[in-house]
């Protein structure tokens, strides 16, 4: 069973402290409480931390100005997004010349360009190799995600399957007080789906970037340097079963999207540590 404890016995039982960004450290009302006594309490103490997000909607800057406004400590080296997976993700495929189709914002598109391809828009017509799912915002999705649909399916039968990555592989997240959203997973697993109606065995899948791909976790422990960090974070499937992956140990902050209370049955993902509040 879990163990409950309080952030300042968490913090000096590991080297470095890993947050989960929104339903940790902020919510749809602003800074979470606790958030900034928790990241000054961090600084004061020469202890390293990252916020490790699944946001791929915002460049390090812009994630680092939003939470120094909500009185919190922290700058563009404090950020590890899922958006930063983007670049490495492309170059890996060691090819030249790469048209990538990004859904997101414009720094979700910059994180593409970062990995040295060209962003396109979706096109049956000149299909892209490659497809990025990394926020589901803007009034254009539905329109987008049309021909996303029809390219991939015409790619396909074509004879070219194109790559398909999810940098933020959150299905929903809490908008305000008992109330939640979609978020991009949600838009990789309608796509999925659509395909397989369509194409069957020959459809291709989504390759998760974020939380809980063990890539960004094992990039957050080299960007530490050190060997034994604990993740804090809100949701089970991301923060707590990412932080298994690679053996880390994980601390569930109660009261987010997948658990309120602390008898409940944990699975394979049983966080280490409980937090009624940070």
């Amino acid at each position: 069973m879990p163990v409950e404890i309080n952030f300042e016995d968490l913090r000096k039982r590991h080297q470095a402290v890993l947050f989960d960004a929104y339903g940790v450290l902020v919510d749809a009302s602003g800074a979470r409480p606790g958030a900034a006594r928790a990241i000054a309490t961090l600084t004061r103490a020469g202890q390293p931390f990252l916020v490790v997000t699944n946001d791929a909607s915002r460049s390090a800057n812009r994630a680092a100005s939003r939470l120094a406004r909500l009185g919190m400590d922290v700058e563009p080296r404090h950020i590890l997004s899922s958006g930063m997976m983007i670049a490495p993700a492309l170059r890996e495929m060691n090819r030249e010349g790469l048209r990538v189709v990004v859904l997101g914002t414009e720094d979700s598109a910059e994180y593409a360009r970062d990995g040295g391809v060209e962003v396109v828009a979706a096109s049956m017509a000149h299909p892209a190799d490659v497809v990025v799912i990394a926020d589901e915002g803007g009034p254009e999705t539905l329109s987008i995600m049309d021909d996303v649909l029809s390219m991939i399916i015409a790619s396909v039968r074509n004879g070219t399957t194109p790559r398909l990555l999810l940098a933020n592989p959150d299905l929903i997240y809490p908008s305000a007080a008992a109330s939640f959203g979609f978020t991009a997973g949600a838009l990789a697993l309608m796509l999925e789906r659509a395909l397989e109606l369509v194409l069957g065995e020959r459809a291709p899948a989504f390759e998760p970037l974020g939380k809980p791909s063990p890539r960004i976790f094992t990039e957050a422990i080299r960007r530490l340097g050190v060997s034994d960090a604990v993740m804090i974070g809100d949701q089970v499937h991301t923060d707590i079963a990412g932080a298994h992956s690679v053996g880390m140990a994980s601390a569930l902050l109660l009261g987010g999207v997948s658990h309120n209370r602390a008898d409940e049955e944990w699975g394979e993902w049983t966080p280490r540590y409980l937090m009624r509040e940070l």
